[in-house]
């Protein structure tokens, strides 16, 4: 009795432990007599008829209980006698897995391995949508930038905050806005958020102590505007333009390299190739850049873009949109997204305001009669200037006169370093004698590209652009003038809006005035004496000089620069939805992380529902758990011993065809009656 306790104590285990494979023979269903006496099959004692208990669909089919007396509770007289526990090897698991009819094991094996081609596909496209949106969320961050515009007049500060644009202003992905928010108009009547020192860098020259007092104050205004926290990846740049370009390559290296000596000492970021001069082209480009990007026409489709006439101190730039037209020197190419713009720039050099005035000095010095070097050694000739009032009379230094010859065929005039901050020049005293229709005159003189240059004689202002060579493309298109333009309106109090007559009217009252009443009816400003020249000057440029129509001109509200491209082109490398500028590329077309993310998330679910309507005969053996039954076949050569599970052990159940209810809940019956009877043997 003790050794039959110990024996069940411990076959399980040794069952658990020696359990064979599965039997590859088939399953053979087999049926019993029905019961009698009873429809739905046997019934339990013990149970209640209320319970919500069913007949278990989890037992096999036993094949060597055929013979069993159903009525009598035992077993038919010949049957051998086994434990219920004990079946005949020769059955098999009826829940094997099988493919569905029709597939063979090489279609089986392909569709594995498309599923995970494609798992590994969806794993790669939320990898990607991931770092999309954490970069997307990281990169709200806004980042600042500050752009020092060297020019011939002075040296000018702007700051710019970028950011990425989720208010959807524009049709790019980033948004950039000025700093100081809003336009203030500073006590020195300057039109422009910006800081500006004087005089310009060219004039600087071998001065260190000027080029700090030319970069230092700008420096600590950048600071103010620009959170301290944010000092350290504030990137900072110095660009300079025709001023600087002009002058010989000894004396521009030594302005950079000093320059970049100051900057490197200063809280924001600077690195030596930020320090440097910009070509005319480039300095057109960024313009048309800005204009663009401030109008929203950037980036848009269909295309509607703006021509830009950027009027600085010493050039004109000029960029517009048209044909695919191949000029070495003027063509270039931006695209944004899937746009394409092909733009022709090129810059004016000496159409800028301050060397149109300089021309029209050189050109009265050429009408006077004969004068020598020793004339000018002391600088006391005087020169009678039409566009400036009575009682103006003030020492100029005029660069181009260096340049006139004699109409003797003499040398040209000598120039010395006689003007305040070093510019080489020709030290007159200029008279104010007032005459418009001079003044007038003397403007279309500074226009006329023939009174300036020997390679084009003679250019008829009304029958072609007299400011353009004749390589040069013709401007066509709308067009917004920028800048000198903008800063012409500015001084008298005209809106934007207001026609080019209306400019030729002010200028014609301003030079009317004595000088004293002049200066002092406008804020104090530099160059208030060159208004008069200026105001018929910026009308002629554009009707003659370029042949620009008053109703293909807007003049810009002042709220553009070529600053503001430089700073979008550098915001669109530094944010990661941006993309490569120069060759010339802008920035990608925005993605919407949420409408990514949803459809991403969309084609995960479509094929985990697809994988579960597949079913499970795809998957590799490693994702398979075994079902029921709990018998394990071919333990033994002749039978098997139920193999147990431990406690609160959950397997996964596959579905039996309900029909075999009735049969089961025979088996169990019978099984249960077994059980008692061989327990009843061995106590």
């Amino acid at each position: 009795m003790a050794f039959s306790k110990f024996s069940e104590l411990f076959s399980p285990v040794s069952s658990r432990l020696s359990a064979p494979k599965a039997s590859n023979i088939p399953y053979k269903q087999i049926g019993l007599p029905p019961i009698h006496g009873s429809i739905r099959g046997p019934t339990f004692a013990g149970l209640d008829k209320n319970t919500n208990l069913r007949p278990s669909s989890s037992l096999q089919d036993l094949s060597t209980y055929s013979q069993l007396d159903l009525e009598g509770g035992g077993v038919n007289p010949g049957s051998e006698q086994r434990s219920f526990f004990e079946i005949d090897n020769t059955g098999s698991s009826f829940l094997k897995e099988k493919a569905p009819p029709g597939i063979t094991y090489g279609q089986k094996k392909w569709v594995r391995v498309i599923c995970v081609l494609l798992c590994l596909f969806m794993f790669a496209c939320l990898a990607f949508a991931l770092q999309f949106l954490c970069s997307t969320w990281f990169s709200g961050q806004s980042k600042f930038y500050v752009v020092l515009d060297c020019g011939s007049t002075g040296t000018r500060a702007y700051v710019y905050q970028a950011s990425v644009n989720h208010k959807k202003e524009g049709n790019l992905p980033i948004f950039l806005k000025s700093l100081p928010e809003g336009l203030q108009r500073a006590q020195n009547g300057r039109a422009y958020n910006r800081m500006e020192t004087e005089p310009g860098f060219d004039k600087l020259v071998h001065n260190i102590s000027g080029l700090h007092e030319a970069i230092e104050p700008l420096i600590q205004w950048a600071e103010k505007q620009i959170p301290k926290k944010s000092h350290k990846t504030t990137s900072l740049f110095l660009y300079a333009t025709a001023g600087v370009r002009r002058l010989p390559n000894s004396e521009s290296e030594w302005i950079l390299d000093n320059a970049w000596s100051i900057l490197r000492s200063s809280p924001f970021l600077c690195k030596k190739e930020w320090v440097k001069i910009i070509t005319g082209m480039e300095e057109a480009y960024y313009g048309w850049i800005a204009l663009n990007y401030h109008t929203g026409a950037l980036g848009s489709i269909p295309k509607e873009t703006y021509g830009a006439l950027d009027l600085g101190g010493s050039s004109l730039q000029v960029t517009f949109e048209g044909e695919q037209i191949d000029h070495d020197d003027t063509s270039l190419k931006l695209s944004i997204g899937s746009v394409n713009h092909h733009l022709t720039a090129y810059s004016l050099a000496g159409y800028g305001l301050n060397d149109a005035f300089d021309k029209s000095v050189a050109h009265l010095l050429k009408q006077l009669p004969q004068i020598t070097n020793e004339d000018l050694a002391g600088g006391n000739l005087e020169i009678k200037h039409p566009c400036l009032q009575t009682g103006y009379k003030e020492p100029y230094s005029c660069s181009r006169c260096t340049s006139i010859h004699q109409k003797d065929g003499s040398p040209p005039i000598s120039g010395k370093n006689l003007s305040e901050g070093g510019k080489v020049g020709v030290l007159v005293k200029l008279v104010g004698a007032p005459n418009w229709e001079e003044c007038s005159a003397l403007a279309k003189v500074a226009v006329n590209l023939s009174e300036w240059s020997d390679h084009s004689p003679g250019i008829d202002c009304e029958l072609q652009p007299c400011a353009l060579a004749s390589n040069l493309p013709r401007p066509i298109g709308q067009f917004y003038a920028m800048s000198g333009f903008y800063v012409v309106y500015r001084f008298f109090n005209l809106n934007t809006d207001a026609a080019l007559d209306d400019v030729l009217e002010k200028g014609r009252e301003f030079c009317g005035k004595s000088w004293d009443l002049a200066r002092n009816s406008v804020v104090p400003q530099p160059f208030i004496e060159q208004y008069c020249f200026r105001a018929p000057y910026v009308v002629l440029l554009l009707r003659e000089g370029l042949h620009i129509t008053d109703s293909n001109v807007n003049v810009d509200s002042g709220s553009i620069t070529w600053t503001l491209g430089v700073a979008l082109y550098e915001a669109g490398k530094a944010f990661p939805i941006g993309g490569k500028i120069l060759s010339y590329g802008l920035l990608r077309v925005k993605m919407n992380p949420f409408i990514f993310s949803a459809i991403l998330f969309a084609s995960l679910f479509i094929l985990l529902c697809a994988v579960s309507c597949m079913g499970s005969w795809w998957m590799p053996k490693f994702f398979r758990r075994s079902y029921l039954p709990l018998f394990r076949h071919n333990s033994v050569p002749s039978m098997s011993v139920l193999n147990i599970p431990a406690p609160f052990r959950f397997q996964r159940w596959s579905p039996i065809n309900t029909d075999l209810w009735p049969q089961n809940a025979q088996i169990g019956a019978i099984g249960i009656q077994n059980e008692k009877n061989l327990r009843g043997w061995k106590v």
